[in-house]
This record gives structure tokens, sequence and C-alpha cells, in this order.
């Protein structure tokens, strides 16, 4: 067995999180991990602050009592949150599920009850006054985390409710009382068969479906074959059972990075979470409103 056959027999047996903690020490500040364009200008996020705000808002969460084995449901836009979300669930061993933003209110509450979703990740207004819509319908939902702020002063004093800011502040405290807590949920008790990122979408019946992906080696996606420099201009399909290599055999390199474009709720969380790991690639998030934490 060659080198390269070895690093992809243990990248399979990695988790995703590990596979950030690693690539945040490897490249530290040197390298961008994710980048997007904010009011016409590029926001960066190196390897060791992905890292970072993944740390955080496991811990945020982690505050919030969730539980390993439990679910966390996010509907959200392609924006740095939402992988820091992700990665964070997953960190604290926990699966999670993308929603389409486009949703409305009954199918939202039907997803989110189907898996028993304490926490919920949404980007901003519109989805909280869906899930509010709905509350009644959702009792196993303790808390709500939006990200964006915007117009969204007249909610603060709702307990269900809290700022993806505050979800940080919340974590960095927990961090400074239990320093060891989420590296050692990482790196110690966490591991391939613990967490996964799930689908639904619907059968050409009409039936809903779901698939489910752990860990590095099972994460699915499509691709394009267009390249626009080295720039990857990825697509990835709102099939559920999509397994396309991206990356490999696409004539990636290491200083490459990946263009991502799709919502949040297809593939895009399957490819999103695993390729840019993989020959440590970046990753470009096209859209943004243009908010601050």
């Amino acid at each position: 067995m060659d080198r390269e056959e070895q690093n992809k027999l243990r990248k399979s047996k990695v988790t995703l999180p590990q596979l950030l903690m690693e690539n945040a020490i490897r490249y530290g500040d040197t390298k961008t991990a994710i980048r997007e364009k904010a009011y016409g200008i590029w926001q960066k996020y190196t390897w060791a602050e992905y890292c970072r705000y993944m740390r955080i808002t496991a811990a945020g969460f982690a505050a919030l009592n969730l539980q390993r084995g439990e679910n966390v449901c996010l509907i959200v836009h392609n924006h740095p949150e939402w992988l820091f979300s992700e990665l964070a669930a997953h960190a604290l061993g926990s699966t999670t599920l993308n929603l389409f933003t486009s949703s409305i209110a009954d199918e939202l509450a039907f997803s989110i009850k189907r898996i028993n979703s304490p926490v919920v990740v949404v980007q901003d207004q519109e989805q909280v006054d869906k899930l509010l819509e709905v509350k009644d319908k959702l009792p196993q939902t303790k808390k709500v985390v939006y990200i964006d702020p915007t117009g969204m002063t007249s909610y603060e004093n709702d307990p269900w409710l809290i700022s993806y800011a505050h979800l940080l502040e919340i974590g960095e405290k927990f961090n400074l009382e239990n320093p060891h807590f989420i590296d050692e949920e990482v790196t110690g008790r966490y591991s391939c068969n613990d967490s996964n990122i799930r689908n639904y979408g619907r059968s050409e019946t009409g039936h809903v479906i779901a698939s489910q992906s752990n860990c590095y080696g099972n994460s699915m996606g499509g691709r394009s074959k267009n390249q626009t420099g080295r720039k990857l201009v990825v697509n990835v399909s709102s099939g559920v059972d999509c397994r396309s290599n991206v990356g490999n055999g696409s004539g990636a390199r290491e200083r490459d990075d990946y263009e991502f474009s799709g919502n949040s709720g297809n593939g895009s969380g399957r490819f999103s979470g695993h390729r840019p790991f993989d020959n440590y690639h970046g990753i470009t998030l096209l859209g943004r409103y243009g908010f601050e934490h």
C-alpha cells in the first residue's frame, strides 16, 4: 500500500471536525479556508479562524445542553455560519439536517418534528417567523438560533430565540469554564459512527426519502466539469444519492479553492463539509447579506 492509499484509508476513519482541527494546526492563519463577498468586499476565514468558530459554536450548543445523538436542523443560506454550525454539531456527536429556506412553515415543522430537533439554526427573521407560526407543533425544540439580527429587535425578549452572536458569547464562557470539553469530544469520544449529515428529498412518486453520510469518506456531492482558471466551479446536485468524488480526478491541487453555489438545504452540506478538507482546498461561498456577529 503506497503513501497515498494509506492517507486515504486514514482519512476514511477520521471525522470532519478532527480534519478541521488538523488543518488548523497545519495551516493556521497562513491559508484561507472560507471566503465570501459581503457588500462587495471579500471576507476571508483562515483554517485557524474556521476551527475557532467551530469550537466556540460547539461550546454554545453544549451550553444549550445539546446531547450526543440528538439532531440539529439548519435552515440557512450559504454563509460561513452555516459551516460553523454544521461542524460544531458534529463535534458534539449530533446529526445535522439541512432544510430549504424556501420551505413553508408546515414543511419545516414536519421535518423538525420528525427528527425531534432540540436546536434549530435559522438564517433570519423570515425563518424565525415561520417557526413562530408553528411553534405549538414543535414542543421538542428548546431553542432557535438566528444568524442575521436584522429586524429582530422586537424579538429579543422571546426566551425561545437566541442570536448567533449571543450563542458565541455563551460558547466563549462555556470554554472558559470547561477548557478541554470540546477538544475531548472531538478527539476522544467522537467517532465516524456518531455523526451524520442527513438529507431529505422526494422520490419520483412524491414520497419523502432520506439519506445520510457520515465522516469524511462518505460525504456526497456532484460536480460540473467546468473550470475557471484554477477555481473549480461546483454545482451540487439536489438528488439525495449523488455520490461523486468532487476533486478526485478533477485536476484539483492543494493551492486551488472551490467556488460553491447552491442552497445549503440540498447536497451542499455534504459537499462543503467534505471536499475542502480533501487536499486542504479553500471554499468560496456565493451570496451574503453582509451582517456582523
